[in-house]
């Protein structure tokens, strides 16, 4: 960081990758859980081959997009975030992810809570997400993924129709 009004301005970093001053037409919607941060990037970057993006990270992902009933103000302030998005940044697709054992899910359920339970809820909000989304923008493309570590010890991303 560079310290203003030093007369020789020090830095602490700087970044290995070039400025990139391009525009961008995605959104990526997940959650803020530091254990799949690494890997949405190279899934975005490499998997779907995004050179830059914009992303809302919040606990639960896209599913404050349909919390109105139990926290109107996370919806209202994502909501108002996720247009903003799109309209200064021409947004023409969403990408959005929920991740296998949420902390964010595990704390909103009700009763028991197994990993298959939370899945399956985490499965409809995504497809719920979607349809606000596309009601929202009126038909942008938006493509759901479920996140989840595998058997090799990497991560899966799974397609959600």
């Amino acid at each position: 960081m560079k310290r203003l009004g030093l007369e020789e301005e020090e830095m602490d970093y700087a970044t290995t990758l070039p400025w990139n001053d391009e525009a961008t037409e995605t959104l990526v919607i997940h959650c803020g859980d530091h254990r799949f941060q690494a890997h949405i990037d190279e899934f975005v970057r490499e998997g779907l081959k995004r050179k830059s993006f914009d992303r809302l990270a919040l606990p639960g992902g896209p599913q404050f997009l349909i919390a109105g009933s139990y926290l109107p103000k996370f919806e209202w302030a994502g909501r108002r975030w996720a247009k903003y998005l799109a309209k200064q940044h021409g947004i023409r697709e969403i990408i959005c992810l929920a991740h296998e054992n949420c902390g964010w899910y595990r704390n909103i359920t009700v009763g028991n809570v197994t990993l298959p339970l939370l899945k399956e809820r985490q499965i409809s909000d995504l497809k719920k997400a979607r349809e606000v989304l596309q009601g929202m923008f009126g038909g942008i493309k938006v493509e759901l993924y479920y996140v989840q570590p595998s058997e090799k010890k990497n991560v899966e991303f799974v397609t959600i129709d």
